[in-house]
């Protein structure tokens, strides 16, 4: 990868790399943002890019947002990336930078030990949210599109998803607000053997309720895997946790946030070895989870 001298000279003053060492090839998994491996001779740092006007627009603070967001995961004692520098301005990368260190570790999608995977990956967001995070400044706002909120052209079972747009639309339930990573999913948690060894892409993290990074992850969860596996995270995180209740409004949430106005198969997982999957099978399994979560709910 070829950057501009000001860009160049921005990375080396903020690593302390000479200019002449520094070496920066892509990372696998970026999808809204370039992502970038910075090497010296002996260091390694991860350069995040915000080239995305639209996100931008929309949050003109992300490099602020995820520079206090690693800075406030470290209270949580969970393993992730630190902060070496950020630029809010044009260093000569084309937008705003986020740097940090590197972590050892990969994504992995296909475990030997599928329950003893699930129950690290439960265990990790549970010790996440034990961190109340109160002067944390981002809180937490729904992604749902409320424009194009109604039962899906595709789906099977509009009368679920009228429950459901009724159950959303009653608003949310009163929650202890805790720190949350907000795109908390198996893509984002890296590993060495069969431990976790950190934890990346705080740039959404925020102060808001626990369920929304466990809906976020189960709705992961249904579309890579099938709603059994989703079912047996959420028993997971409730036991790991000493929760003894959950909150399937999040799942509505999650669900209308991610499927509308259909699913899709999100393209890091075939790059860390998950094989597609078909459109047909994603629209099914969403709706067989919604159909669980407004039961579940009570209706």
């Amino acid at each position: 990868m070829i950057f501009s001298e000001k860009a160049c000279d921005w990375l080396s003053r903020a690593t302390g790399i000479a200019r002449e060492e520094l070496h920066v090839t892509p990372l696998k998994g970026a999808n809204s943002s370039a992502v970038f491996l910075v090497r010296g001779a002996r260091e390694a740092f991860v350069l995040r890019v915000l080239d995305n006007r639209e996100w931008l627009a929309e949050e003109p603070d992300l490099a602020q947002h995820e520079a206090a967001a690693l800075q406030e995961v470290r209270r949580t004692g969970v393993p992730a990336p630190q902060i070496v520098g950020y630029s809010v301005e044009d260093a000569g990368f084309g937008g705003p930078v986020v740097l940090m260190t590197y972590l050892e570790g990969e994504v992995e999608l296909r475990p030997t030990n599928f329950d003893s995977w699930l129950r690290a990956l439960a265990q990790t967001s549970a010790t996440v949210h034990q961190h109340a995070a109160e002067a944390f400044a981002w809180r937490f706002e729904s992604w749902v599109n409320e424009t194009i909120l109604a039962p899906p052209p595709w789906t099977t079972v509009p009368r679920v998803w009228e429950k459901a747009i009724e159950l959303w639309r009653a608003g949310p339930p009163e929650s202890r607000a805790v720190f949350i990573h907000r795109d908390y999913h198996p893509a984002n948690v890296l590993w060495r053997g069969d431990a976790v060894s950190g934890v990346v892409d705080w740039i959404n993290a925020c102060r808001g309720p626990a369920g929304v990074d466990v809906a976020h992850c189960r709705t992961n969860f249904v579309w890579m895997y099938g709603g059994d596996v989703a079912e047996r995270f959420l028993q997971l995180y409730l036991e790991l946790s000493g929760q003894t209740n959950y909150e399937y409004y999040w799942d509505i949430d999650s669900v209308f946030d991610m499927s509308l106005p259909e699913p899709e198969f999100y393209r890091p997982w075939r790059e860390f070895g998950l094989e597609q999957i078909a459109l047909e099978v994603l629209r099914r399994r969403t709706d067989e989870h919604l159909a669980r979560v407004v039961e579940n709910a009570g209706f």
